[in-house]
């Protein structure tokens, strides 16, 4: 797979996982520690490269492993 299909494929699984816990981007990025929403939209959206650090506070917040996050 090309790295952007991967990085649209990772955000989509985190956004599966929010709207499960019926949360906004909003309320979301605030849990997650990320500096705004909208970064959040752009990963959602694999339209940039998540970082680890983001990635880990992401898993943390959805409290799942990122094995959890890959099977979807």
């Amino acid at each position: 797979m090309k790295k952007n299909e991967d990085l649209k494929k990772m955000g989509e699984a985190i956004r599966l996982e929010r709207l499960k816990r019926h949360l906004s981007q909003e309320k979301f990025a605030e849990m997650a520690d990320m500096p705004t929403f909208q970064h959040l939209g752009r990963i959602e959206k694999g339209q940039v490269d998540i970082q680890v650090s983001t990635l880990l506070k992401i898993l943390r917040a959805l409290k799942i492993k990122f094995e959890d996050l890959i099977e979807l």
